[in-house]
Parts: structure tokens; C-alpha cells; sequence
């Protein structure tokens, strides 16, 4: 980045258009106010008196103020804090993503690409691969179907067609016995809970699309896997188009190569299709079912079974797809809260010491914060994604992290890759008339019990606020406590 020269902050005027606000906030001015209030941090700032409109609704829904913790605070101005509870440990839900991502982006640039490989294990003769074909993964959190049919098509385009061995899957670089797969709310088919992969396809996701013409329900699987059966049970009904898809049941029947998908219920006639994103198979057979589907779309067949396995020294590469770069990743990440991409990022920062667990990765983020300056006494990182019920972190901490990372390099990547309230990611519908367009860019979590908001404001006068609200009560994940997070946002909206 070129150098600029510093100036007055206070007459620095910010464009909520501009991308990345480069040409309004110099970071020789924000390094300094960072270090400053990184230091207040340091010694511990006293609570200030959260605001009447917020103790009013707080008061009158029975929500002790005892169970949230705020920072609001104006970049260069310490009389415009609001601190309250700032140092108790929370759970922060998924703004745990923007500790992830912020040491990403530090620790491996936004450049950073992973690699996907295709590699032949025996000898090929002619357009024969007599031997196996070996998947090898490195961590790509968007392997999408499009993109591993591009690794597909890449390996056709090199002149095999007829595959005689089994399919190895190498996802070596990842730890799967020390990654957590139980369910956070005992729904596995939830695609929020598929756990991390080296070599994670399309999330693990399939998309179940059911329709209806006047006579006929009609059910498929996007993408296809050889190893998916569906059983379409689903009874035309005359109920309302606004019901449709609420009495349909799945039910999951795993064989010994095959998994039985049941699908029954009642579905309204002529009311188009509705999409259920699931996850399906367990990891292994989805990667061998999609890749022989797509395979024999290309014109190929696979003779063989699948299995997981270490590449072979002697195999070689036949093809290779890099990934999108991670600053594309964490903006997917961030602004639609995807939990695997998270959890694949956190994996990655300890890929240099395989196989990565993410008590590696914590210690990654660690050692980070440590050289980086940043004070998080209270972080507990899990599986950082903050889907979980033991991630903590301190309003105070996630603060001073905000605050450190608007003097980094990588700061616009950073700020581009949060929700915009009302345009797009998890803010799309929230906000809309609360603030100017681009001013506000905060990461949102919520889980039962649990809701929060952390990242970046610009007020009216350009001047950049750093956000965090903690909430953590049996009324945070209602509507009261969309309400409070709001109140608490006109303190720098009047």
C-alpha cells in the first residue's frame, strides 16, 4: 500500500461509497489511536452508564444488564465510550469469525490460495488409469460443486476416461479424530453443522428440490451422488403455496454403499419448487458419490469402491485447481456466516504442523495476538466459528482486536468482507433506516441464548466508531434483543 501523509483526524470525512475507505482514515493517525486505547484496554476501563432507552427495555422484559457487555466506542475520542461488563467472558456466537478471518488475513495475506489435486496412482495406458485415482486436499474452504467440476474436467482433458481402482481420499492435512462432528443442536442434517475437511466439497451440502406440477411431486438432488437413493413418497395436497415444504419429512437409511434418502409427506399442487440444503452423506461417501457422478456426465467410469488414504510417493499429478483467493473467502465467510469456511480457515493457520487441530490453530492465534500487541485474556477459541457452546471472549477483547486490525495493512479486505446493514450478507434486512448506506459493517451471531453484533460504524460525520455488543440471556435470540442492539446503535445515530 503507497504511503499517505497524516492528518487532522478530526477533519477526516468519510465516504460510505468509497471501497474500503482508503482515501478517509490514514493509518499512521489510526495506529496511534489504537495504541492509545489499546492501552486504556490494558489498564481497564470503568463501566459507563448504558443508556436510558436501553435500561428501560431491559427493565421491563426482566433482562438483568448483568448479561450483556458493550463497547461502543468513537476512534480517537474517549469521551464517547460506552463500556459496560466489558471484561466478562461471553459467548460470542459467530463474530468468533472475525477473530478467524482478521488472523487469516494477517498470518497468510489475501492472496493466499489452497490447492485441490487430481493425482494417478498406477500406470495409465492410453486413456486407462490401471491404478487408483488419489484426491488430495489442502484446505480449500470453496470447493464448490462448480469448481471440483473444473478439477473434473481438467483430468478428462488430459486423456483418461476409464478409472480401474478405487478413489483415495487424502484429507490427511486435517486432524478428523480431533474435530468435533456432534451436532450444537442435534440436527446433523443442518448444513450449519458439517464439520471441516481438507478436503471439503461443496460444503458437504446437497440441495434437495421438490416441485409440483396439478398431478405429480417430483424430487431431486442437486448435485447428483451415485451414492444417494431417493424414495419419493410425497402426496399432492391442497393446502396454501405459503405452506409448502412444512409437512415434508426426511428420513436417512445409510447401506452399505448406498445411503436410502425417504422422502414423504404432503406438498401443494402447483406451487413450484421449494430447495431444502442438506447434508446427506456422511464426508467420504458424498466425495466419491458426486466425484463418479460428475465422472460419468464427463463420459468416464470408475470401476473401483473409495476409501481414505496418504498419496502415495510414487503418484503423480494429473491435474490441479487452485482456489479463489482468501481475501474472496473471507467476504463469503463474514457476510453470509458460513461456519465450515470458518472452521476450514481456522485449520489452515496450523496446516505448517499436520495434521491441524484446532487446539493447534488456538495456539496459532495466540502466539499471533501475543506479537501483534492485542490483549484477549478471556478468548477461548473452539472451533472458530462460534458455533459452539464453549467459545468465549470478552467484549474488551474483541474490541481491542477491532481496533488493532484498522491499522493494519489488510484492513480494507477486512472491513469489505462484513454484512452491510441493509444491502447484503446477515445485515440485508436489518437496519435500513437507522443509518446512511456503507455505514454500517458489523459481523452479527446468534444462537440460542445468545446474540451478538461486533465490527465498524461511521457516523454522520465520517468518524469511525468500533462496535461490540455481548448478549447472553434466554431473551437475547427474541426480538427484545434485536431491539436493544438497535437502541444501543442510535447512540451513534441520534
Amino acid at each position: 500500500m503507497p504511503a499517505t501523509r497524516a492528518r487532522d483526524y478530526n477533519n477526516v470525512k468519510v465516504n460510505p461509497q468509497s471501497t474500503g475507505f482508503r482515501q478517509s482514515l490514514t493509518a499512521a493517525v489510526i495506529r496511534f489511536y489504537v495504541f492509545f486505547f489499546g492501552m486504556t484496554a490494558a489498564i481497564g476501563a470503568s463501566d459507563t452508564p448504558l443508556p436510558s432507552s436501553v435500561v428501560e427495555l431491559m427493565q421491563g422484559n426482566s433482562i438483568p444488564d448483568s448479561s450483556i457487555s458493550v463497547v461502543i466506542r468513537r476512534v480517537g475520542d474517549i469521551n464517547s465510550t460506552i463500556t459496560h461488563n466489558t471484561t466478562t467472558a461471553r459467548n460470542p456466537a459467530s463474530t468468533m469469525k472475525l477473530v478467524t478471518t482478521a488472523a487469516a488475513l494477517q498470518l497468510l495475506g489475501p492472496q493466499h490460495r489452497w490447492q485441490t489435486q487430481a493425482l494417478v496412482a498406477g500406470k495409465v495406458r492410453g486413456n486407462t488409469l490401471d491404478g487408483d485415482l488419489v484426491l488430495r486436499g489442502s484446505g480449500d474452504p470453496w470447493l464448490v460443486i462448480e469448481r471440483f467440476w473444473l478439477l473434473a474436467k481438467e483430468l478428462r482433458d488430459r486423456g483418461i476416461t476409464h478409472i480401474h481402482g478405487d478413489l483415495v481420499i487424502d484429507d490427511t492435512l486435517f486432524d478428523r479424530r480431533a474435530i468435533e462432528t456432534q451436532a450444537i443442536d442435534g440436527k446433523p442434517m443442518r448444513t450449519y453443522n458439517t464439520p471441516p475437511n481438507a478436503l471439503l466439497v461443496n460444503f458437504g451440502a446437497t440441495s434437495l428440490i421438490i416441485d409440483s406440477d396439478h398431478s405429480t411431486v417430483h424430487v431431486s438432488a442437486d448435485p447428483p451422488a451415485t451414492t444417494l437413493k431417493i424414495s419419493n413418497t410425497v402426496d399432492l395436497s391442497k393446502a396454501d403455496c405459503e405452506k409448502k415444504g412444512r409437512s415434508i419429512r426426511l428420513d436417512l437409511k445409510k447401506g452399505a454403499s448406498v445411503t436410502k434418502l425417504s422422502v414423504a409427506g404432503r406438498y401443494p399442487a402447483g406451487c413450484g419448487a421449494s430447495t431444502f440444503r442438506r447434508t446427506l452423506l456422511p464426508h467420504g461417501r458424498y466425495v466419491y458419490g458426486v466425484f463418479k457422478a460428475l465422472w460419468q456426465q464427463l463420459g468416464g467410469t470408475l470401476a473401483g469402491g473409495w476409501r481414505y488414504g496418504e498419496t502415495p510417493p510414487e503418484a503423480v499429478v494429473a491435474a490441479e485447481l487452485e482456489s479463489v483467493s482468501l481475501a474472496e473467502i473471507i467476504r463469503y465467510t463474514n457476510k453470509f456466516s458460513n461456519n465450515v469456511m470458518a472452521r476450514n480457515l481456522l485449520l489452515t493457520l496450523a496446516s505448517d504442523r499436520p495434521p491441524a487441530t484446532p487446539a493447534k490453530a488456538a495456539e496459532v492465534i495466540e502466539n499471533w495476538l501475543s506479537r501483534s500487541g492485542v490483549t484477549m485474556p478471556k478468548l477461548r477459541m473452539d472451533n472458530g466459528a462460534g458455533l459452539s457452546r464453549e467459545a468465549r471472549v470478552s467484549a474488551e477483547g474483541l474490541a481491542a482486536l477491532l481496533e488493532a486490525a484498522a491499522s493494519w495493512p489488510w484492513w480494507p479486505e477486512f472491513l469489505g468482507s462484513l454484512p452491510i446493514a441493509g444491502i447484503d450478507g446477515s445485515l440485508r434486512k436489518r437496519f435500513h433506516n437507522l443509518a446512511g448506506p456503507g455505514r454500517l459493517r458489523l459481523k452479527t451471531g446468534r444462537l440460542k441464548d445468545v446474540r451478538a453484533l461486533a465490527g465498524y460504524a461511521i457516523d454522520r460525520n465520517g468518524d469511525v466508531w468500533v462496535v461490540v455488543i455481548l448478549h447472553n440471556h434466554p431473551r437475547a435470540s427474541s426480538s427484545v434483543g434485536i431491539e436493544i442492539q438497535h437502541r444501543l446503535l442510535e447512540t451513534i445515530f441520534p
